[in-house]
Parts: C-alpha cells; structure tokens; sequence
C-alpha cells in the first residue's frame, strides 16, 4: 500500500498496480453503516498511521493551532488536555483533536472523531512506555474505543486490541 494525501494504491508483491485512487477521502460513504473498500480501508490506514507517527511532533510546524482544554483523571493520573487544530490541508481524523498528557510529560489519550465514518468518537489510550536509546515507546496494544448512542452521546468502549465497530469490506 502506498497512501499520500492525494492518492493511494495497493500493490501486488510484483509491484504491479491491483487498485488505485485519487481523492480518497471523496470516496467515502460516510454513514455509520456504509461500507469500505480495499481501497478506504488503505486511505484511513495511511492517514492515521500518519497521525499517530507525527502527533505530537508537528505541533510547533505552521498552520497547527493549540489550546489548553480542561484537565480529566486518567487511570494513575491527571491528564492535561490540549487541543489541536490541524491545518485544512493535512489530512487526517478530524480538524480539530484533543490530546492529553501525563505528568511525566507522556501523550497517554488521543480523542478525536471519524470524520469518513459518520464523525464516530474514538480515543487512544497509551501507556506502558519503554525508553530505547533516549526515545520513548509504547509497548501495550493501543487501545482503541469506538461507540455511538443513538440520541444520548458517545460512550466509549474498551477494547484491548482491535477497534471496535470499524466498518471493513
């Protein structure tokens, strides 16, 4: 899979063509129950490994704009919150995301919602971090939560090592 903001292809291990989009993001039909192709499935993918990767590192680059949010209480700690907004042109989740940190100065939680699927609630809880050669990891699952009410809000649902309702082919 190769995915850039503008295209995204899958490759066969002969490095032949097996599909390709342009505008991925315009190819999606955004109802909660509406399906993915190979093909959203490559475009979601590579923007949010995307995210994960860049976030929180991009932050200082032009056109990200933050803000302190209320603190909430994580498992071991209270978190600070900020908020995110990402330029229109960086594709990713949503345009605006909350991230919240440890006091260890750790990223422990990532909320944002999906915006190509129906804008459901998600949140990252990160932990267990190792430290290799001055960097920090972490080393648990990512546990992702996704779950809509209907009329009454988001909840979330814990999920150790999946997401939980994502729609796929």
């Amino acid at each position: 899979m190769t995915w850039t903001p503008g295209h995204v292809e899958v490759t066969a291990g002969d490095g032949s063509i097996v599909a390709q989009r342009d505008n991925g993001r315009e190819a999606f039909d955004r109802s909660f129950t509406g399906q993915w192709d190979p093909l959203n499935l490559a475009y979601f993918n590579g923007y949010a490994m995307w995210t994960y990767h860049a976030t929180p590192f991009v932050f200082g680059e032009p056109g990200y704009e933050a803000r302190d949010v209320p603190t909430i209480d994580g498992e071991l700690d209270t978190l600070r919150g900020v908020a995110v907004r990402f330029p229109e042109n960086v594709h990713s989740h949503t345009q605006e995301q909350r991230f919240y940190f440890g006091s260890d100065g750790l990223l422990r939680r990532h909320d944002y919602t999906v915006d190509v699927w129906a804008d459901a609630p998600a949140a990252h809880f990160i932990s267990d971090y190792i430290d290799v050669d001055g960097l920090k990891y972490p080393t648990s699952p990512q546990r992702i939560h996704v779950k809509t009410r209907r009329h009454s809000g988001p909840r979330f649902q814990r999920s150790h090592d999946r997401t939980v309702g994502l729609p796929l082919f």
